[in-house]
């Protein structure tokens, strides 16, 4: 799979929030990572949809092209009104108490698939889990993978239309699933020696910037380790707004475009944001240095 080789221009050298087909992208970890390195994006986040399924294949391959993989997951939480998704760097994926609680809500993920099936059938879509089963090409199937099948069935013209039809939050057959709460998906990735950092945090749905605010000053004291303030969604004046928030509060500021390949045409690899101003470089230390301190509590 190919993708274009983007304008210097255009990209950061790293991108701290990226999928592969261990959950829903569409690139291997070692196409990711060889994806990387023909963008000139040196530094790249695994941060698959709760599994760290891709990280070891994702680390090897970085060796080989001397490209900085950072283990990482994307874990979603349970909120309203919108969503909430909140990503670990540097975790230790074979930590036991982690294991386990990842494939507690890999199950749940599992168990909401036949229950969208059945309200598309009710819906009028002839489609099968089966089909969906052979679009991911994994275990993991995520609602991706329905809105690449409503897709070439003809019943949508792209996959942003079955979301927006089908599968998205409020659209009809949107069945929830059970997600951990704030405050144990934090406590989860510091339990696995990791940073916890809001992804894309404008995906809230929040309708002020004095909302915003209050909700980073109450994810700061269950523990939030920084924000995802450049995003392929954020528009130039959420990020200066979230920025803002994020040094007022201390918190680390990270960056990612939120790589999906070709589920997500419109993100690509290494750009988010024209008024980056991360060091990754100082991030990265930052973020060890943080690690290093629930290391040494748990």
């Amino acid at each position: 799979m190919h993708f274009r080789i983007l304008d210097d221009s255009m990209k950061q050298s790293f991108d701290l929030h990226c999928h592969t087909t261990a959950s829903d992208g569409t690139l291997t970890p070692e196409e990711l990572v060889e994806h990387a390195y023909q963008n000139q994006v040196y530094t790249v986040a695994i941060t698959d949809h709760d599994t760290c399924a891709g990280i070891s294949e994702a680390v090897e391959k970085g060796k080989e092209y001397n490209i900085t993989v950072i283990p990482g997951i994307e874990i979603s939480v349970d909120f309203n009104p919108g969503t909430m998704h909140i990503c670990g760097y540097y975790i230790d994926p074979q930590n036991k108490y982690f294991q386990k609680r990842i494939t507690d809500v890999q199950n749940a993920r599992n168990n909401r698939n036949p229950q969208i099936i059945q309200k598309l059938n009710e819906s009028g879509i002839n489609i099968t889990l089966d089909e969906v089963r052979h679009e991911s090409g994994k275990d993991h199937i995520g609602r991706p993978h329905f809105a690449q099948v409503l897709h070439k069935k003809g019943y949508v013209t792209s996959v942003s239309e079955a979301f927006n039809k089908y599968l998205a939050k409020g659209s009809c057959c949107y069945v929830h699933r059970k997600r951990l709460g704030i405050p144990e998906a934090i406590e989860l990735i510091h339990k696995a020696h990791g940073i916890a950092v809001l992804a894309h945090p404008n995906q809230l749905g929040l309708s002020s910037w004095e909302e915003y605010k209050k909700w980073f000053i109450y994810l700061k004291e269950l523990g939030i380790d920084g924000i995802e303030i450049f995003s392929s969604c954020h528009s130039k004046r959420e990020s200066e707004h979230f920025k803002s928030f994020a040094d007022e509060l201390n918190l680390l500021t990270t960056g990612g475009s939120d790589f999906h390949g070709t589920n997500k045409p419109e993100a690509h690899l290494g750009v988010f944001g024209d008024n980056n101003t991360i060091n990754i470089k100082e991030l990265i230390e930052q973020m060890k240095k943080q690690r290093n301190l629930y290391t040494i509590v748990t």
